[in-house]
């Protein structure tokens, strides 16, 4: 079938099952690290500002609005209210993996009307288009429009659309050639309502979100992401790599007094999304293609824990072999390289453990940055859990 027809209304592209939305901060976390498709069920009007709507990963996104229709006897709103419709109008758009493409959900729940027959259509309207001008940016279909009418909204209430993403965005000549050649590309996703033949006033706000689109060979899923800042989840009571994520909880709730190298190197550590106490700073930035500064990152964190712990700090009491762990992580802007013999600014710490928890939290780290398409530039905060 063609990419931008709607789809059957139990089409399931993502193969994700329903599920209760999650009770606890700690349950939502769990799965971070892991990025699933979004659901009906998890786009709850009890998250905040539900128009701006729920993100739950870089790949799944939803909205909610509730749309109310008037028409009046007369051209002016004082006159009598001769038909009406109230409805709730759930959004859900999935990114395709592997991909770039976007499966968007629709979930109408017709809710009261008066004056206006079951045989009244309501629509939903879906554009995909370019971003910014110039490039060769376009959709499959620039738009796809789904109308039924209230007695079949209320029959099946949830209907699917595919979009494909195309073409790529003029390649901005300030980035170096390694992000040039991603071909990061912009795309607006635009959703409107309507009541076909009405005239009356229509309150149900268009809705808009923005997707980018990449080439990059070092992340996976799908190859478009909805721009948000992702939480890193790391897990205090996770066994191989208990003793890093220590290292990150003590600088994170201990602050740069107790921690190691202390003051003397900064006041406050990046990445921390704490809402508490003013513990909470800016995002960490990914690097990957600048092999000098995670080189960097790498031999002041070394030369710390030599300072503090010997010459011989890399070899435990039993002949283990240790490595040195340093917050905030070698591969990110905010490394120990930034800020060494500076009493301002952002700080770091570091700590020697056992080569294989080292080795265990890299890969956790870089698991979640391939995961959740984290590119050269892009940033992500984290999250403890203890």
């Amino acid at each position: 079938m063609p990419l931008s027809e709607n789809l059957p209304p139990d089409a399931d592209l993502r193969t994700a099952k329903p599920v209760s939305p999650p009770e606890t901060a700690e349950q939502t976390l769990e799965d971070i690290n892991e990025p699933k498709p979004i659901t009906f069920d998890e786009c709850s009007p009890s998250r905040p500002d539900p128009l701006i709507g729920y993100l739950k990963n870089r790949f799944s996104t939803c909205q909610i609005t509730n749309l109310r229709y008037q028409r009046y006897a007369c051209p002016e709103s004082t006159c009598p209210v001769v038909a009406e419709l109230n409805a709730r109008v759930f959004v859900i758009r999935n990114m395709e993996p592997g991909r770039r493409g976007v499966v968007i959900g629709h979930r109408v729940g017709i809710g009261s009307h008066t004056g206006l027959p079951d045989t009244a259509r309501l629509g939903v309207g879906m554009t995909c288009a370019a971003k910014n001008p110039g490039g060769t940016v376009d959709c499959d279909a620039p738009e796809t429009r789904i109308t039924k009418s209230l007695a079949d909204w209320k029959a099946q209430s949830i209907e699917y659309a595919r979009f494909t993403m195309r073409g790529e965005d003029v390649p901005n000549p300030a980035d170096p050639p390694q992000i040039q050649a991603e071909k990061r590309t912009w795309y607006q996703l635009g959703r409107f309502l309507f009541l076909e033949g009405e005239t009356g006033k229509l309150d149900a706000p268009p809705l808009s979100s923005t997707a980018r689109c990449d080439e990059a060979d070092y992340v996976k899923g799908s190859m478009c992401v909805f721009p948000m800042t992702p939480m890193f989840l790391l897990d205090v009571r996770e066994p191989t790599i208990a003793d890093y994520a220590r290292l990150v909880s003590d600088a994170f709730h201990g602050g740069v007094e107790k921690t190691y190298p202390g003051l003397a190197e900064g006041r406050y550590y990046a990445g921390n999304v704490s809402k508490c106490c003013g513990r909470r700073t800016y995002p960490l930035t990914r690097i990957h293609y600048d092999q000098a500064t995670r080189n960097a990152n790498n031999a002041v964190a070394r030369r710390f824990c030599a300072a503090r712990w010997g010459p011989e700090w890399h070899t435990g009491p039993d002949g283990t072999a240790l490595e040195c762990a340093v917050y905030p992580f070698n591969g990110t802007l905010d490394g120990a390289a930034i800020s060494p013999d500076t009493a301002e600014g952002p700080s770091f710490t570091v700590k020697p453990v056992i080569e294989p928890v080292y080795q265990a939290t890299e890969r956790t780290v870089n698991g979640f940055l391939a995961q959740h398409r984290i590119l050269d530039g892009d940033q992500y905060w984290v999250w403890l859990r203890e």
